[in-house]
């Protein structure tokens, strides 16, 4: 049997780093442009911008935007973005040994003895 590993949103979106992304935000509008940091908190900067006002009929262009990740309804993306990069996957899958290091000065002795 084979587990099959979960992939969170959090790392969907770091999935998205240097892709062009269509962000929706809570007030209507839409934000295109290409991710180039996102945080725990889900917040977005995105460069190259056009952003859409709610109705449609508005545009502004920006160079960069940053985006507060609670404001964020709804992120259209690539579909290669929800596959994990294997060497992304290696590094989180990574156990550490269970060894302890011995002290290295002193007395061998505890604390307080």
């Amino acid at each position: 049997m084979s587990a099959k590993k979960s992939v969170i949103p959090l790392d969907v979106l770091r999935n998205c780093r240097g892709k062009v992304v269509s962000v929706e935000l809570a007030n209507g509008e839409t934000i295109n442009g290409t991710v180039m940091r996102v945080d725990r908190l889900m917040n977005l900067l995105l460069k190259q911008c056009i952003r859409t006002g709610a109705e449609g009929d508005v545009f502004w262009k920006s160079r960069e935007s940053l985006i507060r990740g609670a404001s964020v309804r709804n992120v259209r993306m690539d579909e290669r973005a929800l596959v994990m990069p294997e060497a992304r996957a290696a590094v989180k899958n990574k156990s550490r040994p269970d060894t302890k290091k011995q002290a290295t000065g002193g007395k061998k002795r505890g604390r307080g003895d």
